[in-house]
């Protein structure tokens, strides 16, 4: 048992501090704004982010339809406010399913970074008045 914990230790220790490393990912080629550290997305990444959120649906719907399922054939009966909830969810899972299945191109990342830019801008705007009233 203490050569488990010691391992376990040793492991997650390691862990703490390589991470960062991995999660920060590669910000050489973007352009960091100095006043709020906001750095600009790239379609390549909007593109990666929509499929990892179709995938994190995809396995949230196969979530909800098993529980459905099991509800269904009698195994794990749910109540109906519960039931009720696992429908909408599943309903609000589908269409987001869809839209994300839709065709996405530069047009469409163009405007989410344009989004990005603005609230970026906003922010800026902000702290120069935060700034200006100290």
């Amino acid at each position: 048992m203490a050569r488990f914990t010691t391992a376990s230790a040793l492991i997650i220790s390691i862990v703490l501090v390589l991470s960062p490393l991995f999660i920060a990912g590669d910000t050489r080629r973007h352009r960091r704004d100095e006043e709020t550290g906001h750095i600009p997305s790239t379609h390549d990444e909007i593109v990666s982010r929509r499929e990892e959120h179709h995938d994190l649906f995809s396995s949230r719907l196969v979530e909800v339809n098993s529980k459905l399922d099991l509800h269904m054939s009698g195994e794990e009966l749910l109540t109906e406010v519960e039931f009720n909830r696992l429908n909408r969810k599943k309903k609000a899972y589908e269409n987001k399913l869809e839209e994300l299945s839709r065709e996405f191109d530069e047009r469409h990342s163009g405007r989410i970074m344009g989004r990005e830019e603005l609230l970026n801008e906003m922010t800026k705007a902000r702290i120069g008045r935060s700034r200006g009233e100290l």
